[in-house]
């Protein structure tokens, strides 16, 4: 389904299916700040005032975790919300929609 990191190819190898509309928009990223936000935030409170660390470090380990999570959980939202948007033929609005 992906040329690269987080670009759709242009066809499905399978099926040839036109993938050129495919856009998730910012639909995944949010989703995504939401799950590792509850994630790592409650990490961040139990490394500073559970452990010993000093607080560079606690920050310095939370803040790793939370990117490491992004860069993992973003190909897989953005895999589902196109298929999503693909089962229920969603796609942008236009001015002849409106009329």
């Amino acid at each position: 389904m992906f040329q690269s990191y987080l670009k759709f190819r242009d066809h499905c190898r399978v099926c040839g299916a036109n993938f050129k509309a495919a856009d998730a928009g910012d639909g995944p990223a949010v989703f995504i700040i939401l799950i590792v936000g509850a994630i790592v935030t409650p990490l961040l409170i139990i490394l500073q005032f559970g452990t010993p660390l000093p607080d560079w470090l606690a920050l310095t380990i939370t803040m790793i975790a939370a990117i490491v999570l992004c860069l993992a959980l973003l190909p897989p939202f953005k895999s589902v919300l196109f298929a999503l948007q693909w089962k229920h033929k969603a796609r942008e609005a236009t001015n002849e929609d409106i009329q």
